[in-house]
């Protein structure tokens, strides 16, 4: 891009994406803030080309090219990366890397910081929890869920590792062991024997301990940024729906493994699938499918995880809930046919007509 069309982007547009990224690289996350100085490194890059003949010019252009959602905040490095070797970073790839960024600065924005009590050493998760020889650092205020005596607390919260890892930890830690910390050691034990088996579309193990006291599960994800961040204000572009029914896969290959162990989610939120700098979606844990340890009543169909998911789908491509006998095409026209059919058979009010999450799977990726 040259240096007469960055001077043309409005000031306002500048200091709009230099903060949506955070004043950080959206490709290596470098800082672009130069030390000790006002100045600054940052570039701001074009997706679609600021010409018709520049890098991705097969793009549509938008009408506001000079806009927020068509520049990147990058470094000089990473700016000309994407330029010079555009076969290699299409627009799709571009726009998925630069909503992973700024919806990872959106989440780590939108976190309190923890509260911490000066009176006692509390339970609960600090800024660096220790398992085994593996160290992770708490990004964030954990979920924390108490038993009724006050005596066990499961933490939920998502770390970092040395290696940069990204994680998902959980923790039930206690004072006396009692019955509901053998309810909630029962649950992880029994999701880090699942995990432990490798299954396509179902996290990996990343650390695990056990000692009388605590059990702690990490397992590996691809982000932090949620469905709902990366998707949020884009589901309703044709080229979007497409790439959403291609990123399912593994989300419905590990409801399908939990499916054909007779157990289910019954936890799918646009919180607890969890997206990649591409788009790709992940299942972030098993939710609720070993919660029977505490009622055997509590369980979910495999009926209700294909629903659960097409309300998720259809809410990201049509900006609503389902509407009952209202095609997803009909509120969104960039909604292909099929896709809306297949979301129709998913969301019927008698389960027996949903279908298999698999196929699900299979219809939206056509």
């Amino acid at each position: 891009m040259a240096k007469k069309e960055r001077q043309q982007i409005p000031a306002g547009v500048r200091r709009a994406l230099f903060d949506a990224a955070d004043r950080r690289c959206s490709m290596c996350l470098r800082n672009v803030d130069i030390d000790g100085s006002t100045a600054h490194i940052g570039e701001m890059g074009h997706i679609a080309p600021s010409s018709p003949d520049g890098p991705r010019a097969e793009m549509d252009r938008p009408a506001e090219v000079d806009g927020v959602a068509n520049l990147m905040l990058l470094c000089p490095a990473c700016h000309r990366t994407i330029d010079k070797a555009p076969a290699l970073w299409p627009g799709e790839t571009l726009l998925a890397i630069k909503a992973e960024h700024e919806g990872w600065v959106a989440v780590e924005r939108a976190r309190p910081e923890p509260v911490k009590d000066v009176a006692e050493a509390p339970l609960g998760l600090g800024e660096v929890v220790e398992i085994g020889e593996d160290l992770f650092r708490v990004t964030g205020a954990p979920v924390e869920e108490w038993s009724a005596d006050d005596a066990t607390v499961v933490s939920r919260t998502f770390a970092l590792g040395r290696d940069g890892r990204h994680v998902w930890l959980r923790r039930a830690e206690s004072r006396e062991p009692g019955p509901e910390t053998l309810r909630w050691r029962a649950e992880l034990a029994a999701e880090r024997d699942l995990l432990g088996e490798g299954l396509q579309g179902l996290p990996a193990v990343a650390a695990v301990s056990m000692t009388p006291a605590e059990l702690v599960l990490a397992v590996d994800v691809p982000s932090f940024t949620s469905m709902g961040v990366f998707y949020k204000g884009r589901g309703g572009a044709a080229e979007t729906v497409k790439v959403l029914g291609a990123a399912l896969e593994d989300v419905c290959a590990g409801l399908a493994a939990l499916h054909a162990r007779g157990l289910t989610h019954g936890d799918l939120t646009l919180g607890s699938i969890l997206a990649d700098r591409r788009g790709k979606l992940a299942l972030r844990d098993t939710g609720r499918a070993f919660a029977y340890f505490s009622d055997p009543s509590d369980r979910f169909a495999p009926a209700d995880d294909v629903r659960a998911l097409a309300e998720l789908v259809h809410l990201i491509v049509t900006g609503r809930s389902p509407v009952p006998m209202v095609s997803a095409s009909i509120l969104n026209p960039a909604v292909p046919e099929g896709f809306a059919r297949a979301l129709a058979r998913a969301l019927s009010e008698d389960p027996a007509e949903r279908g298999h999450i698999s196929e699900l799977g299979a219809q939206l990726r056509r």
